[in-house]
């Protein structure tokens, strides 16, 4: 890999660089818009083309560092990236411990990147690579894909006959903690998402170790076939519907049976002041109140000890009186809550998020395990209580 400054992209195909103080045509590996990442002044990374090799460029320009951020642009990088994954024979959800794959198998009319055989069955798996990042959050496409919409499709159609079939987006970057369909840019490719997951083929998004030349498929990303909740921090004229949610939230904590909110905590000036204090939060799905939760920045003085350890050291943002309206309860807006949470704690400069529950919380244990977060150990709360705590790192 050698280091070179952007200076233009003349089209599809062909960009400026400057090299060695030198002005040098390079390939582009990537027929998308990338506009985004194509900003005159930015470091990118360059391949040299191979010995004996007939092609016009000496180089191809293959990553570029978008605020400190190295994003791969090669579109042939994902199907081998997804390659190296397999055959560390991971687990994926469906088709169980993957034991053996093949590449560019024609089906019909079709032909897919993946037929893919495993403990659980066997079927196709399509690879996207996904290039389209802004604040933490990843989208795909970045302009518009008839052929991309095709597949999807037809992965829809073999899963609803009962065949395992799946895509996989590769987030070509470290970095993103959310990745859903860009509709502004392409509804019916989102829309044929949508309509396949229904019909049973899996999703499978994953981000990207970069160094140097070097790359490895690193860990699991989560995926939202909508718009992310808006967030909105409380103020003091929504005290009421803020105590309210966690009103109905105790009395259905009581109905479970389980011991948590069943004392005086949380009192309603606990719930107010930290109102005032901007600690609260509230979610919205349009202009529907889905949703509440207390998010602090910073030292929580009752995860000092814990029975266990925590991934992480350093600042971090901790889950307080999370609540889904019982009118979205079981609709999956719990999932969401958590979703935009992390894109929220990506912004404030820390490095996880960290949430204690009671043990017998089974509903929420669920949804903060589902959600990626490890296990740590067991904590005492300000009443002696003990509570079971979980951290998710971003890094």
């Amino acid at each position: 890999m050698e280091e070179a400054v952007f200076l233009k992209r003349e089209n599809r195909f062909i960009a400026y660089v400057e090299k060695n103080g030198e002005r040098i045509p390079v390939h582009v590996p990537n027929t998308g818009r990338c506009k985004e990442l194509f900003v005159p002044g930015r470091k990118v990374l360059l391949n040299g083309a191979e010995p004996g090799s007939k092609r016009k460029t000496a180089y191809s320009l293959v990553t570029v560092d978008k605020d400190g951020m190295w994003v791969n642009i090669d579109s042939q990088a994902p199907n081998q990236l997804v390659a190296d994954y397999l055959d560390t024979s991971p687990t994926l959800k469906t088709f169980g411990k993957i034991y053996n794959y093949k590449r560019e198998v024609t089906y019909g009319d079709s032909r897919f990147d993946f037929y893919v055989e495993g403990s659980e069955g066997s079927g196709f798996i399509e690879v996207k690579g996904v290039t389209l990042e802004d604040k933490v959050y990843a989208r795909f496409p970045d302009a518009p894909t008839t052929r991309g919409a095709k597949h999807i499709r037809e992965l829809g159609d073999f899963a609803a006959t009962g065949e395992k079939a799946g895509v996989f987006f590769v987030v070509q970057m470290k970095g993103p903690v959310l990745f859903s369909p860009n509709d502004s840019t392409d509804p019916a490719f989102g829309d044929e998402l949508r309509s396949a997951y229904k019909k049973g083929m899996e999703i499978f998004v994953m981000d990207t170790l970069i160094e140097g030349d070097h790359m490895m498929i690193n860990r699991n990303v989560s995926f939202e076939l909508s718009d992310p909740l808006h967030l909105v921090r409380a103020e003091k004229r929504d005290s009421e519907t803020v105590l309210s949610l966690v009103r109905v939230g105790r009395e259905k904590l009581k109905r479970d049976g389980v011991d948590q909110w069943q004392g005086k905590d949380p009192t309603e000036g606990t719930i107010v002041e930290d109102i005032l204090k901007g600690h609260t939060f509230i979610f919205k799905d349009g202009e529907d109140i889905v949703a509440t939760a207390v998010l602090i920045k910073g030292e929580d003085p009752t995860y000092s000890t814990i029975d266990g350890a925590w991934q992480t050291s350093g600042d971090y943002v901790t889950i307080h009186r999370s609540v889904v309206s019982e009118k979205y309860v079981g609709k999956g807006m719990g999932r969401r809550m958590m979703h935009r949470i992390k894109l929220y704690a990506a912004t404030v400069n820390v490095g996880s998020i960290r949430v204690d529950t009671h043990e017998d919380n089974k509903a929420m244990r669920a949804l903060i395990e589902g959600s990626g977060f490890t296990y740590c150990g067991i904590i005492t709360v300000a009443d002696g209580t003990k509570r079971v705590a979980y951290e998710w790192s971003l890094k």
